[in-house]
């Protein structure tokens, strides 16, 4: 026990690494990557008994507070829809999968509220282990980078858990704490070689969901630095040449072209036609068709919902292509946005059943006197509200849960006569 609590530090910071790492690049479907969940998980449960027997008041606290109700309701309300099929008899739910979605979030947040005094310092090395070893992996499994060694440039970051744009994402959210500890605290040598890979593998993802929020989350900790009006104007300029000079750089140079900049020129395209026919070659218009769709089948189960993912089982969600023998054809799609697949599958009441925490936390983010509590919660939440656009997070990721439940420690993480 006395060795535990003199490493408690070093110790919660290899765990956390691990479960998340483990969970995000390997996923829960394949049974290797089951058996190394529970591993993981084992590990990390066994810590928090630890740490529980160490401090039970603060544990006790960490169970009976608003963010683990709200997140017992939604999982009660998920679990009524998904396993008794209500409305749809698609056969998509598992408590398996709940459980080694939910369990490794509520894990990492356990040891994060024992260690509420030092977050920074336990988050930004285990965004860098995380980010380091997301990096290895997908060299390792996306056959991409074998293209990309020859000059050939595609989007890379396909790990046997996610996709490139689930790696993105991965980035964003393990350099947000590597940011804070660069820009607000100044601690530069030890995080600038991990953070320079952590913003370069957004890049060759692709990933639009994380390249733009990192921008906005760099702009929102160098305010929170600003010491007066003349500081604010000079961030806002800095920020203003350096997106200017990304998009140009995007767009001119062909290797950043063929990996983010067409799908930037995609989104305008699609937008700036009127023709009101939707170009599903890309997954813009293909995104415009699902809201399309939408709109004009949601009003006819609005409150309850049609069902747990039952959109992609509708006849007119038929809107992915795909090639057979060199012919093209459609799969149903889901909505890849996490408030539509709410509204459509849970109606309204799933919708608020989900979202009124986060709107809770955000203004008590907005109200928080912590300067740390504030910088952090919005850039995560800023994070998590573009990934939302791009995709429907609330039962495939572990990602939105950690998320919201890291931004509650943050919240309820003493202040410092330094930090303020």
């Amino acid at each position: 026990m006395d060795f535990i609590k003199k490493n408690k530090k070093i110790i919660s910071i290899i765990i956390l690494a691990l479960i998340i790492y483990i969970r995000c690049d390997y996923g829960v479907t394949k049974d290797y990557a089951i058996v190394m969940n529970l591993i993981a998980d084992g590990i990390g449960f066994i810590y928090c008994l630890v740490l529980t027997k160490m401090d039970f008041e603060a544990t006790k606290k960490s169970i009976f507070n608003v963010a683990i109700l709200w997140l017992v309701l939604f999982q009660a309300l998920q679990f009524v829809y998904g396993h008794f099929m209500l409305f749809d008899s698609n056969d998509i739910y598992s408590m398996q999968y709940t459980i080694l979605t939910i369990g490794p979030a509520v894990l990492c947040y356990e040891i994060l509220w024992h260690n509420r005094e030092q977050l920074i310092e336990v988050l930004s090395p285990v965004g860098v282990i995380v980010i380091i070893a997301t990096f290895i992996t997908t060299m390792k499994y996306d056959y991409l980078w074998e293209y990309a060694f020859r000059g050939e440039f595609y989007r890379l970051g396909e790990v046997p858990g996610g996709s490139d744009i689930d790696t993105g994402n991965l980035y964003l959210l393990m350099l947000i704490p590597i940011f804070y500890s660069i820009i607000v605290l100044k601690r530069i040598v030890p995080y600038i070689l991990p953070a320079l890979a952590g913003m370069i593998g957004i890049v060759l993802t692709g990933s639009k969901s994380s390249a733009l929020p990192m921008v906005l989350v760099i702009g929102i900790m160098l305010l929170s630095t600003a010491k007066n009006k003349r500081d604010v104007k000079k961030y806002i300029a800095f920020m203003v040449i350096f997106v200017v000079v990304a998009t140009i750089a995007v767009l001119a140079v062909p290797m950043l072209y063929d990996i983010l900049g067409y799908r930037l020129v995609e989104v305008f395209t699609a937008f700036s036609d009127n023709s009101g026919e939707y170009d599903l070659h890309t997954s813009t218009g293909q995104r415009l068709a699902v809201i399309d769709a939408f709109k004009k089948h949601f009003w006819e189960k609005p409150i309850l919902g049609h069902g747990f993912y039952s959109f992609m089982t509708m006849p007119y969600s038929k809107l992915e292509e795909y090639y057979v023998d060199g012919v093209i054809s459609y799969r149903n799609i889901q909505t890849h946005m996490n408030i539509l697949e709410l509204l459509f599958g849970f109606g309204f009441v799933g919708v608020i059943t989900y979202y009124w925490y986060p709107v809770k936390q955000f203004i008590d983010v907005i109200k928080s006197k912590s300067h740390m509590a504030k910088v952090m919660g919005l850039s995560f939440l800023a994070s998590i509200f573009f990934m939302n656009l791009g995709l429907e997070m609330f039962y495939k990721y572990m990602t939105p849960y950690y998320l919201y439940l890291a931004v509650y420690c943050f919240l309820k993480a003493p202040s410092t006569d330094k930090e303020n």
